[in-house]
């Protein structure tokens, strides 16, 4: 939907709003090892807590279960790729991630 709003005033300003359409996007809670599997990384990268704190690993804690969203960590592991390459402690062309794009499954 679009919509314009003209100033009578004043003519010349016009702005246009463009309405995004509402998406629900649900996307589940992942324990460590299905975190592990879907980004090809060790599991310690996700059950240790000092591990998981020194890399800056995005979680949830609910109760007193350890919960990841894969979107989340998909973000984390790209930047966590380009920071490595740039630093120059890994080769760019093998990085963190399985491909240009992202990981292993993106």
């Amino acid at each position: 939907m679009k919509q314009t709003i003209t100033s009578t005033s004043n003519p010349t300003p016009t702005f246009t709003f463009t309405a995004q359409p509402r998406v629900n996007h649900y996307e589940p809670f992942i324990n460590a090892q299905q975190a592990a599997v879907a980004l090809n990384l060790p599991l310690y990268y996700f059950v240790n807590t000092y591990k998981r704190a020194k890399m800056g690993v995005p979680f949830y804690c609910i109760n007193r279960l350890v919960r990841y969203r894969l979107n989340e960590l998909h973000k984390w592991q790209v930047a966590l790729s380009a920071q490595l390459a740039q630093a120059g402690s890994i080769d760019p062309k093998i990085s963190v991630c399985a491909g240009s794009e992202g990981g292993a499954h993106a």
